[in-house]
């Protein structure tokens, strides 16, 4: 049987070889036949016309070398330009003794003055598919092996006119001038998306693509707009993407012009500089030891992105010195702050401009929301500092998307001795988005507070109180306007009088006068605040600050639709003798510029009263002003002034 199977085998051989020495024959009396042949052949599968205007010539060995001159490839019938691809000349060797062995190589290819025209219909149709049946298809992996491939004064041009797109590029290969290895080069210019664009590509033989012996280099040098990227490093397989050891710089006005490079969704920030490390392993991005900066933020860490799914998933794991929390004010539609030191685009100064210039002080701009759906992802960010008004320590944040469903847990900053520990849910699967906030103030200690806002005060007084609030709205105007829930807060330490100059600024120095006594210690033994929200108006439940000398009363709204105050601070002497003396002080206007306007006289005795003060929500946060941090010894000075005062309202209530 092996005797037979050998004997057809080596028939088969023979007659293969016969068949191609036929062929070669008829070549030799009219290669411009064959030509012909080859032409009509190839625009039957294609559906395009391709035409030969030059002359087919052989040059006889065991390679023969073939040379076709003057190519033309049709282009889509919709489009102006007559061809897809023109070429100068064609040049080809093959093997014939490998053809014999069944296996097509082609130990050289020239390609001279090959012009490519890649181009999209205004209904986005690419020029690039052809109507090739399945069948021609499922064998493309069979591709003849090329082992040397040389271009010469190549030109590529891509047009979408749908996304303002035209590139120009001019490609060719060259012997390296150190080692003789051949190189490929690319220069590419025009617009991408309307900015300009300019490429630079080294890499390594196009031959080299399909091998997965030794590590293909490649150097790129990309460049749209202001934002810049650099990738240089090796692939080991670059047809399949495996392999990968790169390393990358990019930095830029904003990386939401990275979107449609990365393809991701990227949030708007300010200038931005990162470098990293770039592998890839099972379907999984891989960006190790990244380190840069987005605005005056530093961040460090390790990003990985697996793709292949209908939503890529991100995990993260990052680290900072430093935070500056204006740099994330554009995610929320507000500018980053754009004074001396700080870092912002020529847009977003703009912006902020705008900003200054508008009544209201809300961001009305639509948050991209939708960006959450195209995503999931999981993200942890530790920050040594955040800072902002008032300077945070110790950021601690966990950010889980799943679905367009994002849970921010934690969300904890420590600040003045004291903490505030947050959780953040939104659902942006609902229209509007519904999303809910959960905040506790923890021990929080007064004078550190005045002390970063530069406010002279040196008692120890303590901050404690929760917040739940529920939202519904695709911008921070919106939310705040259908805001449901509350606060309560209790407070102890810290000069009234100061406080309220910083919060109203020097115009309220005048009306203080009419509120205060000039004898008056304004020094807060306890302040309670309650305030009920329903539908964005916060309404001034119970609001009660006690002093040495005087209780003082607040009532009022706040009202966050039309973003404008309505609130009155009405003082209650201690020593009754001194009342007619009193006027309170009325707080109206809008956000960006509120009033402070003293009554003309005091607001009828009985209209506010300790008795109507419940004790019981004073006595829940209380514990909140005990709590301790770990390792600190607490003072119960400060707090023992507040538990003086529940004893009070007990007594008034009886």
């Amino acid at each position: 049987m092996r005797i037979k199977m050998a004997i057809i085998k080596w028939i088969g051989i023979a007659l293969l070889t016969l068949v191609i020495l036929v062929v070669l024959l008829l070549a030799l009396m009219s290669s411009n036949w064959v030509r012909d042949i080859a032409a009509q052949q190839i625009s039957e599968r294609t559906g395009r016309k391709l035409t030969i205007n030059g002359d087919l010539s052989i040059n006889w060995s065991l390679t023969p070398h073939i040379r076709v001159e003057q190519i033309q490839f049709e282009n889509a019938a919709w489009s102006k330009q007559p061809n897809m691809l023109e070429l100068a000349a064609l040049d080809l060797s093959i093997d014939l003794i490998e053809l014999i062995h069944g296996r097509v190589i082609l130990p050289e290819i020239i390609l001279t003055k090959p012009n490519i025209i890649l181009e999209k219909s205004p209904n986005g149709e690419p020029n690039w598919e052809l109507p090739i049946e399945k069948e021609d298809t499922k064998d493309r992996a069979e591709l003849p092996i090329i082992e040397r491939l040389q271009i010469e004064e190549g030109h590529l041009r891509y047009h979408d006119l749908s996304a303002n797109t035209e590139i120009s590029a001019n490609f060719e290969t060259s012997k390296g001038q150190a080692d003789g290895e051949q190189a490929t080069h690319l220069q590419a210019k025009g617009k991408l998306k309307g900015s300009p664009l300019a490429i630079n590509l080294t890499a390594g033989p196009l031959v080299a693509l399909r091998e997965a012996k030794a590590p293909y280099p490649l150097t790129l040098d990309f460049k749209t707009g202001d934002t810049a990227i650099r990738v240089k490093g090796t692939v080991t397989e670059p047809l399949q993407f495996k392999g990968v050891d790169l390393q990358f710089a990019m930095k830029g006005p904003d990386p939401e012009q990275l979107s449609d490079i990365l393809g991701l969704p990227m949030p708007s920030l300010p200038p931005y500089q990162f470098k990293g490390h770039l592998s890839f392993h099972e379907n999984t991005l891989q960006v190790k030891k990244l380190n840069g900066r987005v605005g005056d933020s530093d961040f460090a860490g390790n990003v990985s992105v697996k793709i292949g799914e209908q939503q890529p998933f991100i995990k993260a794991n990052l680290t900072s010195k430093k935070i500056d929390l204006d740099d994330f004010g554009p995610i929320i539609g507000l500018a980053p702050e754009t004074g001396p030191g700080e870092t912002a685009s020529a847009e977003q100064k703009e912006q902020a401009k705008k900003q200054a210039a508008s009544p209201y002080v809300l961001p009305k701009k639509s948050i991209k929301f939708d960006d959450l759906q195209k995503i999931n992802a999981d993200i942890t960010l530790q920050s040594k500092h955040v800072k902002s008004k008032l300077t945070l320590d110790n950021l601690s944040m966990g950010a889980a998307i799943k679905n367009g469903h994002l849970i921010l847990n934690p969300l904890n900053f420590k600040i003045a001795t004291g903490s505030i520990q947050s959780s953040l849910e939104l659902d942006t699967r609902t229209k509007p988005v519904k999303s809910k906030i959960e905040t506790k103030i923890h021990h929080v200690r007064l004078n550190e507070i005045l002390r970063r806002l530069n406010i002279s005060d040196e008692s120890a007084g303590l901050i404690g109180g929760e917040a739940t609030f529920w939202f519904k709205g695709n911008s921070v105007a919106e939310m705040l306007a259908s805001a449901d829930g509350g606060l309560l807060m209790l407070m102890t330490g810290g000069q009234l009088d100061d406080l309220l100059v910083e919060l109203g600024g020097l115009d309220v120095g005048e009306a203080l006068v009419s509120l205060f006594d000039k004898e008056d210690n304004t020094e807060i033994n306890c302040a309670f605040i309650d305030l009920p929200t329903t539908g964005g108006i916060m309404e001034i439940g119970n609001f009660v600050i006690d002093t040495e000398d005087t209780v003082f009363f607040s009532k009022g709204s706040i009202d966050f639709k039309k973003e404008q105050l309505d609130l009155v601070i009405d003082p209650n002497p201690k020593d009754l003798s001194v009342f007619s003396a009193r006027a309170p002080l009325y707080i109206k206007g809008s956000f960006k510029e509120p009033d402070f306007t003293p009554g003309a006289r005091a607001i009828v005795r009985g209209a506010f009263s300790l008795a109507l003060i419940p004790a019981a929500p004073i006595v829940s946060l209380y514990a909140l002003l005990q709590e301790k941090e770990k390792g600190q010894k607490d003072n119960n000075q400060q707090s023992d002034r507040c538990s003086r005062f529940i004893d009070t309202l007990k007594e008034a209530q009886k």
